[in-house]
């Protein structure tokens, strides 16, 4: 016996009348499909659920009164659905039995609010195949999302966002009061963040609107290989969402159903890729809640510990898909007025750089024995150079490596044991400088070398093998 023929005999079945064959084929059908299992339960609560509401009810004349007001609800609300598997079972459960019929009139809100329920898609009817085939749908995206701390009184909200993204290169978010609705009508934004990205370039606008301040960065790639790895792709909405196609269905455990803004769901938890885990410095628990009707996101959220040891939360909710996004929200145009400070960010990606010859470089915790000496470094992987062309400051330098892979699980080691304890670098006997290891890649870190007084260009004869050519940038 297959689902279907199995699902046409389950109100016979639950009522106790069916018998001889049918019977033992419903109930071997049962021991071997969850789903049908799930079915049969859902019709029993029903039905007991309507039973409690018949105790007031014996009248055959109210009966048929009621049946009247049921007759020409269904004729309304229900008429698109007649068709639909599970609708008609329940249906059928209501208006062959008296007693049934009795105690649904005791509650016929309610009835409209569980056919109406079920009309809209069983929430078992999708698999994590389905959630991750959405992803490749989607151009555009908004959402809302908070982050909270967790105190001895409870969780503590510490932030409020709006986010919108649009394909190509379209980005904004917006920060809100922690005690308004963020997005809402009458919720004033603290901050707003913009950006436009183009191939080789992207920009950032961000507003203050509280001190009418404005403050807006260039970034430009260079790069002497195919792809640089540090730039972010253009197809921002697709880009977010990557992590979730590399968590396969058997890293995934179904949490059961629950209903958000009205949609049937179905929930799936799981842990994020160890790449995200290292970025944020622990491991991060994620449940995804998907609308049983087709697999479109609905609710996202992460548990984790920041690199402090605190418990964090973050939740992305009223997410919605292919939604049409004025061009006006990405506009980077300044207010008249306002104060603007911008800078400039060149971005050198290396394909074959490593240290140049004569020059050591030395990791470990300050003021004892290093872990890691020159011959560990694998190779140079980019350089970052940041100017502020409205001011006196000094230009920021920053250099990538990459370890190789046992002399990183030393320092990874170390700081386990030792969180409070500070990895420094000794660069070349000239500087000492902390080491950062909260890099996208497990094998890298970067490092600050402003206190050398050069810029990037002139480091990179310098220090490093490198043949990039600066484009006159």
């Amino acid at each position: 016996m297959n689902c279907r023929e199995c699902k046409n005999l389950l109100i016979e079945y639950a009522e106790g009348s069916l018998d001889g064959h049918p019977k033992e084929g419903v109930e071997q059908h049962l021991e071997q499909c969850p789903e049908c299992r799930k079915e049969i339960e859902n019709i029993r609560l029903l039905e007991d659920r309507v039973l409690k509401n018949s105790l007031s009810f014996r009248s055959i004349d109210l009966e048929e009164s009621i049946m009247g007001r049921i007759a020409g609800e269904r004729s309304i609300r229900l008429k698109a659905a007649s068709s639909a598997g599970f609708f008609h079972q329940i249906r059928s459960l209501f208006m062959k039995n008296a007693v049934l019929k009795i105690a649904s009139a005791a509650a016929v809100l309610v009835f409209i609010l569980i056919i109406a329920f079920w009309i809209g898609g069983s929430p078992a009817t999708i698999v994590w195949a389905d959630v991750q085939g959405r992803l490749n749908q989607v151009h555009t995206m908004t959402y809302s999302a908070l982050t909270e701390i967790a105190e001895p009184a409870g969780m503590r909200i510490t932030g409020r966002f709006k986010a919108y993204w649009k394909d190509p290169g379209l980005a904004r978010a917006e920060e809100y009061p922690l005690d308004s609705g963020a997005g809402s009508a009458e919720a004033k934004t603290k901050m707003i963040a913009i950006i436009r990205r183009e191939p080789g370039s992207g920009r950032m606008l961000i507003l203050y609107p509280e001190s009418s301040r404005a403050e807006l960065s260039e970034s430009v790639f260079l790069t002497d290989g195919s792809t640089p790895p540090s730039q972010s792709p253009l197809d921002f909405v697709s880009f977010n969402w990557e992590l979730i196609r590399e968590i396969t269905a058997d890293k995934t455990r179904r949490i059961g159903d629950r209903v958000i803004n009205g949609i049937p769901a179905v929930g799936f938890e799981f842990e994020m890729p160890e790449w995200v885990r290292i970025k944020i410095g622990g491991q991060i628990h994620a449940q995804l809640w998907a609308s049983g009707n087709d697999g479109t996101l609905l609710l996202f959220e992460l548990e984790y510990r920041d690199p402090q040891g605190q418990n964090m939360r973050a939740e992305y909710s009223d997410i919605r898909w292919n939604v049409p996004l004025d061009e006006s929200l990405f506009d980077l145009a300044v207010p008249e007025g306002w104060s603007l400070n911008r800078t400039r960010t060149e971005s050198a990606e290396y394909a074959n750089a490593g240290l140049a010859p004569g020059v050591t470089l030395q990791i470990g915790p300050d003021g004892r024995a290093p872990l890691t000496e020159t011959e560990d470094v694998a190779k140079v992987i980019r350089g970052e150079q940041t100017t502020h062309p409205d001011s006196d400051i000094p230009p920021d330098v920053r250099i990538t490596i990459e370890l190789k892979p046992e002399a990183m699980q030393r320092l990874r080691d170390c700081a386990r044991a030792n969180p409070d304890e500070l990895l420094v670098i000794y660069f070349n006997r000239q500087i000492k400088v902390a080491a950062n290891l909260k890099e996208a890649d497990p094998s890298q870190l970067y490092f600050d070398l402003s206190l050398l007084d050069l810029p990037l260009a002139q480091l990179e004869t310098i220090y490093f093998s490198t043949t990039i050519k600066r484009n006159g940038l």
